[in-house]
């Protein structure tokens, strides 16, 4: 008999959680480049969901929701042509602060 211990998990969604606050003068440039995202980043082989949620509290403030296949999904994002110049190259720039957690999703 084969111990649970032992039995191969089956492969779990790579998720990412990002929080993106913005200098104050430049919401309106980060909102652009977080929308230019959505639709490629969807369109990736390897994405199951990619969000944008803007605080209704503050609007400086972004949070990023993304799920992969494995984190060689999320890798090959991370190398896009789009990530490269949507949040590398234009993003990051906006930002006055940022906070990312990196995770497994569990549960149903």
């Amino acid at each position: 008999m084969v111990s649970p211990y032992q039995r191969e998990r089956p492969q779990m969604s790579y998720a990412v959680v990002a929080t993106y606050v913005s200098k104050p003068d430049q919401i309106a440039e980060l909102t652009r480049h977080l929308e230019s995202m959505v639709g490629p980043t969807n369109a990736e082989e390897g994405c199951e969901l990619y969000r944008v949620v803007n605080s209704n509290d503050d609007p400086a403030t972004f949070v990023l929701f993304e799920l992969y296949r494995d984190e060689d999904a999320f890798k090959a994002h991370a190398a896009s042509d789009h990530f490269e110049e949507h949040i590398r190259n234009g993003a990051w720039d906006c930002l006055e602060s940022r906070s990312v957690v990196f995770g497994t999703l569990i549960g149903d």
